[in-house]
C-alpha cells in the first residue's frame, strides 16, 4: 500500500474516533447535574485512561488531552459519565488526500473532509519517532471550529485601568492630602459619640 492510501485511512480513522466515544452510550439518562443529562460510558471506555489510549493511537499528548476534555467528562457516583446529547454531523471522511511535505520520519498532510453540511480542508503535521514507528498527528487545522478539537479558552489578561492623555501616555494620579487632624474640642465631641448605652432585654 502506498503511503496516500496509508494516510488516507489513518486520518479518516483518527477523525472518526472522537464520535466513536462521544456517541457510545445506548442507555437512558441516568443523572442531571446542573440541567445537563449525563449517562454513564460502556465499560470500554469506562476511565480516561482506556480513552487515551485509544486516542493515543492516532493523536500526539495534547491534541489527546484536548479531545478528552471537550467530551466534558463527569464523574457521577463512581462512574464515568458524559452528557446524553446527540452530535452534529462533524466532517471525518477523508475524500482526498496530498502529501505536501517529506522530512524524515515527517509528513505535511493537506485532507479534503466531508460530513455536515461542506466539504473541510485540513492541514495535518505527523510525526514519528523512527522508521519502523507508527505516525502520530501532531497538529491540526481548523480546530477553533470543531466541537473535538476546540482549545481552552484562557483567562483575559488583566487591563490596565490608569487614565491616559492625548499622547496614549498614563497620567499621574492626584496626590491626596492628609486630613486635618481634630482639635482638642472635635475629638471629645467625636469620642462621646462613639458611646453607645446597652440595653438589657428583659
Amino acid at each position: 500500500m502506498d503511503e496516500s492510501r496509508l494516510f488516507k485511512q489513518f486520518i479518516s480513522s483518527a477523525e472518526q474516533v472522537w464520535t466513536q466515544i462521544a456517541a457510545s452510550p445506548r442507555g437512558k439518562v441516568v443523572y442531571t447535574v446542573n440541567g445537563v443529562d449525563y449517562t454513564p460510558l460502556p465499560d470500554k471506555y469506562n476511565t480516561k485512561r482506556k480513552i487515551s489510549r485509544i486516542f493515543r493511537r492516532y493523536w500526539g499528548k495534547q491534541l489527546t488531552e484536548t479531545m478528552i476534555r471537550n467530551l466534558g467528562l463527569r464523574v457521577l457516583k463512581g462512574k464515568l459519565c458524559i452528557p446524553y446529547r446527540s452530535i452534529p454531523p462533524l466532517p471525518c471522511i477523508v475524500q482526498s488526500i496530498q502529501v505536501k511535505g517529506n522530512r524524515p520520519n515527517q509528513r505535511l498532510v493537506a485532507a479534503i473532509l466531508v460530513g455536515g453540511e461542506k466539504k473541510t480542508r485540513v492541514d495535518y503535521r505527523l510525526i514519528r519517532a523512527g522508521d519502523t514507528d507508527s505516525f502520530t498527528i501532531m497538529k491540526r487545522s481548523g480546530r477553533e471550529g470543531d466541537i473535538r478539537y476546540r482549545p481552552s479558552v484562557e483567562a483575559p489578561k488583566a487591563v490596565s485601568m490608569l487614565a491616559t492623555n492625548s499622547a496614549g501616555k498614563p497620567v499621574p494620579k492626584p496626590m491626596l492630602h492628609p486630613a486635618a487632624k481634630p482639635g482638642p474640642k472635635q475629638a471629645r465631641k467625636s469620642k462621646g459619640k462613639g458611646k453607645k448605652r446597652l440595653l438589657k432585654t428583659p
